[in-house]
């Protein structure tokens, strides 16, 4: 094997570590990563249990539970796998695009991967998004290392292995190993025994799921009866703002569609034939991206953390407009080079995700005193909060009850999680009050409530979502 084949794709794993190592600890260790990490800490057991009844199934979880026995629960330390596993994505999307279409391909693709501010938005989160955009673009190199006949029974066992770490690791992980079946059949649809052969595949990978397949159609009838936390998209809207996270600003969306608007013109009046492979990434892209857009006016599911599967495709998309407009390939590479320098100008590296949960914490903290009650609404919030308030609770874990053991723990400190008046048990040691509240819910009820005993004093808003309430008895 060319040296080649390993120092490209070292270059761009090193140039991502580095690249998006500034800046990991930005953002407050918030939303769903305090819910990772907690339950992380327990036993596999325990782990697998308690995430049936999640949105996502426990392979991150049981990684995670790994790491952090190795190298703690910092909040660096947990996001570091997913920094190590961007990084490597950026490598496999040099090696998918430079083995099947060309050098040029890998080359931009990878760029354009590494200078998305949609990628560093997930390589600083403890979530299982990066590992998740990793597994996609592996199972597409594998896959089109079957599709054009270049595949081992080594590297057949490697994808069914990956399509069942897929589904493992994300409920959308089924999606994309049903895209690829549907792709290869289409496609090989006149090779019966390669057909047979990736049916095998396949099935291997739903047998290594089988346990986890009842668990999936409970959660899949719970939302169609339930819904979703999501709204429906509104239109170009919700599609223009993805796009702007891919390419990281609204101008280069638009000169991109421009771009791939004239590759299409010119690629019809030449009248090229599509290679199976362009299709493939096409596919990639547009069905899971428009599908999901389409679905979730009855059934909501399109937002920027859930189209991971969809981007690794796009950039392999970008990468292949960019460097076919031309016959010319020195032309081509100028178009490559200005379009990766303007996206190269709307880098950001320390991207706010508005979620200020260590802000809130440290104002509250510099607030109370010894008659100050601390409310939270709602409950289930209360992980994201410990782990600022008091990192000793949040590592005080209740394997039989989840997070029973931290709500009940803070009440020592005066500090309450609640999801009803009820729950907040004021009494007469309460002189002061400070009212988090963290979700949607019945904001103007609980203030109303409060406010019978209590004068509100001030208003502190934290973004996006906490708003904190300082009161006084009356």
């Amino acid at each position: 094997m060319k040296l080649n084949s390993y120092i490209i794709p070292f270059f761009f794993f090193i140039l991502n570590i580095l690249f998006r190592w500034v800046a990991i600890e930005f953002n407050s260790l918030a939303g769903d990563e305090p819910f990772s990490v907690y339950y992380a800490q327990m036993d596999i057991t325990d782990i697998i249990r308690h995430l049936k009844s999640g949105n996502n199934p426990p392979l991150y979880e049981i990684f995670l539970h790994y790491w952090i026995h190795c190298f703690g629960i910092g909040e660096v330390a947990v996001r570091i796998p997913s920094l190590i596993f961007t990084a490597l994505t950026a490598s496999y999307i040099y090696q998918l695009g430079n083995e099947f279409f060309s050098k040029a391909v890998g080359i931009t693709s990878a760029f354009t991967f590494t200078l998305s501010n949609y990628a560093t938005l997930f390589s600083h989160e403890a979530r299982v998004y990066a590992l998740f955009g990793l597994l996609t673009v592996l199972s597409f190199y594998y896959f089109l290392r079957w599709l054009n006949n270049q595949s081992s029974k080594r590297d057949w066992v490697t994808l069914s292995l990956i399509y069942a770490l897929l589904m493992y690791s994300h409920y959308f992980g089924i999606m994309v190993v049903g895209l690829q079946l549907g792709l290869g059949i289409i496609i090989k649809i006149n090779d019966l025994k390669s057909l047979k052969n990736y049916g095998l595949i396949v099935l291997g990978s739903v047998a290594l799921f089988s346990p986890y397949l009842y668990i999936v159609f409970v959660r899949m009838f719970d939302s169609l009866e339930s819904g979703t936390w999501l709204t429906p998209p509104d239109g170009w809207a919700s599609m223009s703002y993805i796009l702007n996270l891919f390419l990281n600003s609204q101008n280069l969306v638009k000169c991109f569609i421009t771009l791939m608007i004239l590759s299409l013109l010119l690629w019809g009046f030449r009248n090229r034939i599509i290679s199976k492979n362009t299709v493939v990434v096409l596919c990639w892209f547009f069905v899971p991206f428009f599908g999901m857009f389409f679905i979730s006016y009855s059934f909501p599911m399109f937002h920027d953390r859930y189209l991971m599967h969809a981007f690794v495709g796009f950039v392999l998309f970008v990468g292949i407009v960019t460097t076919s407009i031309f016959k010319s390939d020195w032309l081509n590479g100028i178009v490559g080079l200005i379009f990766l320098g303007f996206l190269f100008v709307g880098v950001t590296r320390n991207i706010d995700n508005g979620r200020h949960t260590k802000s809130a914490v440290d104002y509250v903290q510099s607030e109370r005193d010894s008659v100050t009650r601390i409310i939270l609404y709602p409950k289930f919030k209360i992980l994201g909060y410990a782990y600022y308030f008091n990192r000793d609770r949040f590592k005080n874990f209740d394997k039989e009850f989840g997070f029973y053991k931290v709500v009940e723990g803070f009440k020592e400190e005066n500090f309450y999680a609640i999801n009803q008046y009820s729950e907040a048990r004021i009494d007469s040691s309460c002189q002061k009050l400070i009212f988090m509240m963290t979700d949607a819910g019945p904001k103007d009820q609980l203030l109303a409530d409060f406010s019978q005993e209590f004068e509100l004093e001030k208003t502190e808003h934290f973004p996006a979502i906490i708003d904190v309430y300082s009161f006084k008895r009356k």
